[in-house]
């Protein structure tokens, strides 16, 4: 009876082995995304479809800190690599910014900064009513636009586009 009962527990811990085995981790790989960040801004918006502006990309110049904090809301770039924007030739209130972190920075940081701090009514008597962040990778991308284009684009189809890009889901933040 003891050896049956021995046999039989030897038995339930191999089976537990066995069942705690070695787990898959099912969280999706994200990979960072490939080329500068206007190359990016310009396949975000292919996958977005035209919008009536005229608009401009532009890489913005990281040792000009008027202009990062014009255009990002960030107070440092110690822990950015690349920035790009893209907006109107003309002052409509339209813009989005992608913001490429250093290697081990958390791009969800860059985001929230971008979120919290971006100056909606950078434009001359004009403002974007909403607002978006999200990131992917190494990737923040911030996004803001006046409602009066809601027929062209919204936060909500920016970051459609931004997902298709990026092959994957992203997180957004607001």
């Amino acid at each position: 009876m003891k050896k049956f009962i021995a046999l039989l527990l030897a038995l339930c811990l191999m089976m537990a082995f066995v069942a705690c085995g070695e787990k898959k981790d099912e969280t999706p790989k994200v990979e960072n995304l490939t080329g500068t960040m206007e190359e990016v801004i310009t396949s975000i918006n292919e996958k977005h479809g035209a919008v009536e502006l005229p608009l401009m990309t532009m890489s913005l110049d990281l040792t000009d800190m008027d202009g990062v904090t014009y255009n990002t809301g960030l107070q440092s770039v110690e822990s950015v690599s690349d920035i790009a924007i893209s907006e109107p030739m003309m002052g409509q209130p339209y813009s989005l910014v992608l913001v490429r972190t250093k290697d081990g920075v958390s791009a969800k940081a860059v985001a929230e900064e971008m979120y919290n701090k971006i100056d909606t009514r950078k434009w001359v008597c004009m403002e974007a009513d909403t607002k978006t962040a999200a990131y992917y990778g190494d990737v923040a991308m911030f996004f803001m636009v006046s409602s009066e284009f809601a027929s062209q684009t919204d936060t909500t189809k920016m970051v459609e586009a931004f997902k298709a890009v990026c092959l994957g889901e992203v997180t957004v933040i607001g």
